[in-house]
């Protein structure tokens, strides 16, 4: 494994612990959310980054792009729902 690789995907594990920490510290629910969506996005970019790395473009790399883009369109439709839920939970509108 190149160096490249292995300082993406350490970047990419320091972003979960930065996630995990900041669930832990963070008071309410919304502010949460806000916390997994961040992970969301980093760990979807970095993954795709050590894939193009690794394998250069290639059929594997372009699924993992294809993944990657389906998996942050996924996330961004459940945080939305997730947001809600809290909010309506909370007796406030949108």
């Amino acid at each position: 494994m190149s160096v490249a690789i292995g300082s993406v995907l350490a970047l990419a594990v320091a972003a979960a612990w930065l996630a995990a920490l900041a669930l832990w510290r963070l008071p309410r629910a919304l502010d949460r959310i806000h916390a997994l969506a961040f992970l969301n996005v980093a760990a979807a970019i970095l993954v795709t980054v050590a894939a193009f790395l690794a394998d250069g473009v290639s059929g594997r790399s372009l699924k993992i792009l294809v993944m990657m883009v389906v998996f942050l369109a996924w996330a961004a439709v459940l945080s939305h729902v997730s947001g809600r839920a809290v909010l309506m939970r909370e007796g406030r509108s949108a």
